[in-house]
């Protein structure tokens, strides 16, 4: 089947070619241009045939072709006969020069209506299944390092604009940042979701490298679009057990439910919700005098703690109480000096200053849940178990679990209009049930449900090595690690390269959840000419990035790569695929349309030329003008192709 859709893919790419042929085709016939050969595919004819004054045949390769107009190639036997192209009767440069313009033109204007074509047959079939966080405005993530994470924008808010430009789909976080130049005007709102109230942004922030990202790329710090995190059946109504050894089994989770919080946040992304999890910190519940509160507070060494002997001594009864092995200054503790029934007395202060602004940053996730405690406050559960003694405080906090609440009522096979899923997402999301029901964590005579929301048990995160994976899937991830860890060795810049380094050894060795999440799927489906301009504009983008130096060539896709694209639009089901081959039409026209000289937009500026001095211009000059442009348009592809076979294998 997969050798059965590649074939389909190269002959869609085929057939784009053999249309822009026909344009060219048939307009330069209305003129009076004698067309020598159209050939349908490429090499060497198996089949020819004379019609209409015309040889036709058919190639070995029958993908594309090309239209041979008589002059446009002035060799030996026209040499001999005419000194210059534009003399030879009927000829392509013999014709006035807007007659020219029109042939030029006849190419790309048949993609571009073959492309409103097929975009108009997308939406008569319905449009196509996407995904959630492709077209939300909703922030998933930000970096917790970047401006704009410090002016206090967080996952949940919404990001409208940049630049005056409307904020539409999850590519114009790139676009925004590789176009916008070194500083972009971001709009958004910050959003409660207890009270709905939004409250207008806009900040001018400045962009620099993403640091988990191909070495050349930049983000504004906002990194992903808003998803939601669904547990049930894959695409298709395949089964999603979770693997023996998954944290998440005991969790009590079942098919067909949302996380919607964790650790005291409400989800908004993957991103954030791996964040959560690896963040060295326990959520506490608290009680302040008659209120019960949660609070995140750091999980630190003792070592790091500059410890008064009387607190030094009491940990380590309480390390001996417990069965605690190891030594005492590595034992994880709170920044803070609780006594035997869990009451705070007091802040503790750290060794290194460093690590005290690692364990309360100048601009924390949440100020109000990673405010420092007060004296007074009592603990009364760690990570959702309730606890009595500061000895059962010590030993939770040995392990890091992760408090979590899921919404019944889900299923990944339901779509909703793309208009609309930013009003659903609001709509379905129970902000006030998850508020009450956050009151409840940690308190065993509490009740664990609010209508469809729930908590699950806590769970204990697991790093990579410590699932069960197969001998074959040991030696793939090894595989993956050593060939990533290349790839960041390459990267020139040393400071670039210690920062990717470290994200990938932290990639590879965080605390996983081990359960396979799914967004919810949205039918997108606008209008033709909508859709036209969105990729026509899309097109236009990634050349500015191209010609400013934002975007690497190496990234962009050759012959094998766009076929690969359109065997994966096949695959995806046949709306995606006619999407694929519409797009690349409208990209054939456009890219044909650039003023190089051997493009058609070449021809125009060459048509446009003797319009202006009333001259023709001689081979020579064309010939000097086109070869150079040849060379360089070959050798381009020949880069691309073995990009694309790099990344193919």
């Amino acid at each position: 089947m997969t050798i059965f859709y590649f074939f389909l893919a190269a002959l869609a790419l085929g057939i784009l070619v053999f249309i822009h042929e026909l344009g060219h085709y048939y307009v330069a016939r209305k003129v009076g241009m004698i067309v020598e050969t159209f050939s349908i595919g490429f090499g060497r004819p198996i089949l020819k045939w004379r019609c209409n004054d015309v040889d036709w045949q058919l190639g070995w390769l029958p993908f594309g072709g090309y239209v041979k107009i008589k002059g446009m190639e002035f060799g030996k036997e026209d040499q001999e006969k005419y000194k210059e192209p534009h003399e030879i009767p009927n000829g392509f440069f013999s014709k006035a020069p807007w007659r020219r313009i029109l042939v030029a033109v006849a190419g790309p204007l048949a993609n571009f209506i073959l492309a409103l074509v097929i975009f108009a047959s997308i939406w008569a079939l319905g449009g196509r299944e996407k995904t959630f966080s492709e077209f939300t405005q909703i922030i998933g993530w930000v970096e917790p390092s970047s401006e704009i994470y410090a002016r206090g924008v967080r996952p949940g808010d919404l990001l409208t604009s940049y630049d005056g430009k409307k904020f539409t789909n999850s590519k114009d976080l790139l676009y925004a940042a590789m176009l916008g130049g070194k500083e972009i005007d971001l709009k958004g709102y910050h959003v409660d979701y207890e009270t709905g109230e939004k409250s207008p942004f806009q900040y001018k922030v400045g962009t620099y490298p993403a640091p988990n990202a191909l070495e050349g790329i930049l983000t504004t710090g906002i990194t992903t679009t808003g998803s939601y995190l669904i547990y049930d059946k894959m695409p298709g109504g395949e089964t999603n057990q979770l693997s023996d050894g998954s944290p998440m089994e005991e969790s009590g989770i079942s098919l067909g439910e949302r996380l919607v919080w964790a650790d005291g946040e409400l989800l908004f992304s993957m991103d954030q919700l791996t964040y959560l999890v690896n963040a060295q910190k326990s959520l506490l519940t608290v009680k302040r005098g008659d209120q019960i509160l949660l609070s995140r507070q750091p999980r630190v060494e003792a070592g790091e703690l500059l410890l008064p002997d009387y607190v030094q001594n009491e940990w380590l009864d309480w390390q001996y109480e417990a069965g605690l092995e190891g030594k005492w200054q590595e034992l994880f503790v709170i920044p803070y000096i609780f006594n035997t029934d869990g009451y705070i007395e007091g802040l503790l202060s750290f060794l290194d200053e460093d690590t005290y602004y690692e364990a309360f940053p100048l601009h924390p996730y949440s100020k109000e849940l990673e405010k420092p405690l007060q004296a007074g406050d009592r603990i009364v559960a760690i990570d959702g178990v309730p606890l009595v003694q500061g000895v059962d405080i010590l030993e939770a906090l040995q392990s890091r679990k992760i408090v979590m609440m899921a919404q019944k009522g889900y299923s990944a096979e339901d779509e909703v209009s793309w208009k609309f899923e930013d009003h659903l997402f609001f709509e379905n999301l129970p902000a006030r049930e998850v508020e009450k029901l956050s009151n409840h964590v940690g308190l065993s005579s509490a009740s664990s449900y609010v209508n469809s929301i729930y908590l699950l048990n806590p769970v204990e995160p697991k790093r990579m090595s410590q699932f069960s994976f197969t001998e074959e899937a040991k030696e793939k991830i090894q595989e993956e690690y050593i060939h990533q860890k290349e790839e960041v060795e390459k990267i020139k810049d040393p400071t670039r390269r210690a920062q990717a380094l470290q994200f990938l050894d932290q990639s590879f060795h965080r605390l996983l959840l081990g359960i396979p999440l799914q967004d919810q799927r949205v039918n997108f489906n606008p209008g033709p000419f909508a859709l036209f301009g969105s990729v026509f504009t899309e097109t236009y983008q990634t050349l500015k990035a191209l010609v400013t130096g934002y975007l690497n060539p190496k990234w962009i896709s050759g012959p094998i790569g766009i076929v690969q694209v359109i065997h994966h639009g096949w695959k995806e089901g046949v709306s995606e695929a006619l999407f694929w081959i519409g797009a690349i039409s409208v990209n054939l026209g456009f890219l044909n349309l650039l003023p190089i000289p051997v493009l058609d937009g070449g021809y125009i500026c060459l048509a446009l030329w003797e319009m202006v001095t009333r001259r023709p211009l001689k081979a020579k000059t064309m010939e000097r003008l086109i070869i150079p442009f040849v060379v360089l348009l070959i050798g381009f592809l020949v880069f691309l192709t073995f990009q694309d076979l790099f990344r193919l294998f």
